[in-house]
């Protein structure tokens, strides 16, 4: 059993938040200030960098002497399809079918297939009109990652160094030849790269845990660079940079927290539903906000967005639990019948 790392659900929470408070900023049609980003970028996808960072970190961890691909692909499933499949039926026939009388989302009944397997929001920055109602373009990238994690695990285990180069070439050429029609942070090797640098800080995890302060203190006013001073160049690689930054600040903290917390086991539950729905609450809100209050007042509707997703995530997270606890005992109770 590999040792609980209590900074990475530090890091989750904090990930999660960044990208809220990007959308709750947005929703409000701004795009400046605190909760929108800092001096090189946005949070939105400082957020979804950290994601990428834990994911690789986290795989490493648990497959990094073997890996069973029936097993991987189905534990990849459960962690991600029945609950965006419970929050996306939740949000279709709670909004859209019942107070908009909308079904489908106003698009073509085929087109569900790329919500079946998490392209929906993806296909936007294509120009193709879907489904979509939940998630965001994340989901699609992280699903190419993990089909793809068992050549990245081989290619971590035999040739660490010319995978890296690699990537990190291909990385290089993404941002140069930019064609603008899909984000730089939101394409496939933008993702595997970030994710690759999340397999190699484990590798080095006893080291990074360790490191002297004077070290930690260099990592910490490079932080504060990237936060406050606008520097020329693109914004990309200051996003990720700035997410593998935070990522190695908390290793170090990281070494001194013990105790599990009761919050943050909580929030770390409800993690995945609330990046899954929030975008969609916050709009929700809104309109309901405005018709209710009139103006927008930002720190009353902050909280009431905060409340309403963490309930929604509630929901869908206790429902997900008992519909897969509930299939997965219907499925034992008949394998027992028909060997009997």
């Amino acid at each position: 059993m590999k040792e609980k790392k209590l900074y990475l659900d530090i890091l989750r929470i904090l990930a999660i938040l960044m990208v809220f408070n990007l959308h709750f900023t947005v929703a409000l049609g701004q795009q400046y200030g605190v909760f929108f980003g800092f001096a090189n970028g946005n949070w939105g996808n400082v957020g979804t960098s950290l994601f990428f960072l834990i994911s690789g970190n986290c795989l490493a961890r648990n497959y990094g002497e073997k890996l069973e691909l029936g097993k991987f692909y189905k534990k990849r499933w459960l962690a991600i399809f029945p609950m965006f499949y419970v929050s996306y039926l939740l949000v279709l026939f709670g909004y859209m079918v019942i107070l908009q009388n909308n079904v489908f989302a106003g698009v073509e009944p085929w087109k569900i297939i790329f919500t079946l397997i998490g392209i929906d929001k993806y296909l936007v920055f294509v120009e193709v009109k879907t489904a979509a109602l939940v998630g965001e373009w994340y989901t699609a990238i992280i699903v190419g990652i993990y089909l793809l994690f068992p050549l990245l695990q081989l290619l971590y285990k035999k040739c660490k160094i010319p995978t890296t180069v690699v990537l990190l070439a291909l990385y290089i050429l993404s941002i140069i030849f930019d064609s603008g029609q899909i984000p730089a942070d939101a394409r496939l090797i933008t993702g595997i790269f970030v994710f690759w640098i999340g397999m190699f800080i484990y590798r080095f995890e006893e080291k990074l845990e360790k490191m002297p302060w004077f070290v930690w203190g260099i990592l910490v006013a490079l932080s504060c660079v990237l936060l406050f001073v606008p520097l020329p160049g693109h914004d990309l690689i200051y996003k990720n940079l700035l997410a593998v930054l935070i990522f190695l600040v908390l290793m170090r903290v990281g070494s001194y927290l013990k105790k599990d917390n009761v919050v943050l086991r909580f929030l770390c539950k409800i993690e995945y539903a609330v990046y899954l729905c929030h975008h969609t609450v916050i709009l929700v809100l809104l309109s309901f906000y405005i018709k209710v209050v009139g103006q927008v007042e930002k720190i009353s509707y902050y909280i009431l967005s905060m409340i309403a997703t963490i309930a929604f995530a509630l929901i869908v997270t206790y429902l997900t639990d008992w519909i897969v606890k509930s299939i997965s005992k219907m499925l034992i109770k008949k394998a027992n019948i028909q060997d009997k």
